[in-house]
């Protein structure tokens, strides 16, 4: 009887180490399919993925350390270069990890993978313009995997059991593969929208003839006097001054406001509601109406660069 249980109890962990192991593949494909869309296509949103090719410009640099130098160097902030430094060892300390159990194969043959791997990104990141190709990216993913695999071994030879380093191994990886995915969530949203933002119109009948054509001017309302409106121009670059133009607007002008609203899921807009309303010329004038105020965005279509054809003011509605 007591060598009866004890077979049934080890046909028990036998079953328990390998649904462990499949829960470990899984996890490991999920992983490599988070990377992927991390590495090759952040600059996308998953409803339209492949946006993302060609996106970036080609760039390569095979010098060892010099990009993390250059950052050094430049204005770039502490934090951010060590999220840069961090981040690609962190992304592939899983791989050094998840790799050796399900390859039962030795520390050489893991690296060798990572480092294969590693360079498949950087090389497809070049080819279709997803990213930079940087050396400095493939040096810093090939520590993670060391790390990573360090940590195989740790695990391992402080587990009492198989089964009990398999637990071990899915544990961590589950509670940080959780926390990581949070961060990430929360602070790079558009990762995860599987739609396009929904964009609502009111009374766009207002402005049909018009808005889709190029406009002559935008920029920020600064005031009118004597039917001449003041506008501080939009800068499209750095090296552009500070402008202020005049434009006459006439009785003849058509004048709406533009009540904009915009819904943030976490740092990401979700959703945008527009209503149009159109206000007189004498409320314009005489700054009576309480539609907008001074530094408000205004957008200006005119046929001759002389006078208001249409003018649009974009009142951002909490």
């Amino acid at each position: 009887m007591v060598l009866s249980c004890g077979g049934i109890m080890g046909n028990k962990i036998s079953k328990k180490e390998r649904i462990l192991r499949y829960c470990i593949f899984a996890l490991f494909i999920l992983y490599i399919i988070i990377l992927l869309r991390i590495t090759l296509f952040k600059q996308a949103s998953m409803y339209n993925l492949f946006a993302a090719i060609g996106a970036s410009e080609r760039t390569i640099s095979i010098i060892p350390f010099k990009s993390i130098f250059d950052m050094i160097s430049s204005d770039i902030s502490l934090m951010r270069i060590l999220e840069n430094v961090l981040g690609n060892i962190i992304i592939f300390i899983p791989f050094g990890l998840l790799l050796p159990i399900i390859l039962k194969k030795e520390y050489k043959i893991i690296v060798l993978c990572g480092v294969i791997f590693s360079a498949f990104i950087e090389i497809i990141q070049f080819i279709f313009g997803l990213g930079s190709t940087d050396i400095d990216d493939l040096l810093l993913n090939t520590i993670g995997v060391i790390i990573g695999y360090l940590l195989f071994i740790t695990i391992k030879n402080k587990a009492k059991s198989n089964l009990l380093f398999l637990v071990s191994v899915t544990v961590l990886v589950f509670i940080s593969g959780s926390i990581t995915l949070g961060i990430l969530f929360v602070n790079n949203t558009d990762l995860f929208l599987i739609s396009p933002k929904e964009t609502t119109v009111e009374n766009r009948e207002l402005v049909q003839d018009f808005i889709d054509t190029p406009n002559y001017l935008s920029g920020k309302f600064v005031e009118v006097k004597d039917s001449m409106l003041t506008v501080e121009k939009s800068i499209q670059n750095a090296t552009e001054q500070r402008e202020f133009l005049d434009i006459e607007i006439t009785s003849e002008s058509r004048i709406y406001v533009c009540y904009d609203k915009i819904d943030y899921f976490f740092n990401t807009i979700s959703g945008e509601h527009q209503r149009y309303e159109q206000i007189s010329y004498s409320d314009f004038i005489s700054n009576e109406s309480e539609a907008f105020s001074k530094d408000n965005n205004v957008v200006i279509w005119s046929l001759d660069g002389k006078k208001v054809d249409s003018l649009i003011v974009i009142e951002w509605v909490e």
